[in-house]
C-alpha cells in the first residue's frame, strides 16, 4: 500500500490502438487493413495511371474589394479613446479604488460614468470670455 492509501493498479494495460481504430469513421474501412487479416501476396496493389491530353488553364477571377467603412456618423460613435499614459494609469488606479467598495463596478460604467459627469459640469460651466 502506498503511501496516500491508493493501491498499485492490477489491471492491465488498455490496447489504445484497437480503440483508436474503432473510432475511426467507417468510410475507409474496406481499404483499412485489419491486423489479423493479410494480403495474399500475388496480389500487388498498383497505382492508376492517369495520363494528361490537354492542358486548359483555370479562368482566373479576383474577389471584390471589401467596402471600406465610411467615417463614424452620430449612431455610430466609436467606443475606443486612447488616454496620455498618465491619464490612463489615474483613471484605473481610480478604478481599482472605486472598485473596492462594489466588487462587480466594471471599467468600462466606471468610465463611463466619470466621462458623463464631467460632461455635465462642463456643460454647466460659463463660457469664458476673452
Amino acid at each position: 500500500m502506498r503511501a496516500d492509501g491508493i493501491e498499485g493498479s492490477t489491471m492491465p494495460k488498455k490496447d489504445t490502438s484497437a480503440a483508436v481504430l474503432g473510432m475511426l469513421s467507417t468510410a475507409g474501412a474496406q481499404t483499412r487493413r485489419t491486423p489479423d487479416s493479410t494480403a495474399p501476396a500475388g496480389e500487388a496493389s498498383t497505382p492508376p495511371t492517369v495520363t494528361v491530353t490537354e492542358h486548359t488553364p483555370a479562368p482566373v477571377t479576383t474577389l471584390p474589394a471589401p467596402a471600406r467603412p465610411t467615417t463614424a456618423t452620430a449612431n455610430e460613435t466609436p467606443r475606443t479613446l486612447r488616454l496620455r499614459p498618465v491619464t490612463a494609469q489615474r483613471l484605473r488606479q481610480a478604478w481599482l479604488e472605486a472598485k473596492r467598495d462594489d466588487v462587480l463596478l466594471t471599467a468600462q460604467d466606471f468610465a463611463s460614468d466619470l466621462v458623463d459627469e464631467a460632461l455635465a459640469r462642463h456643460r454647466r460651466r460659463p463660457a469664458v470670455q476673452n
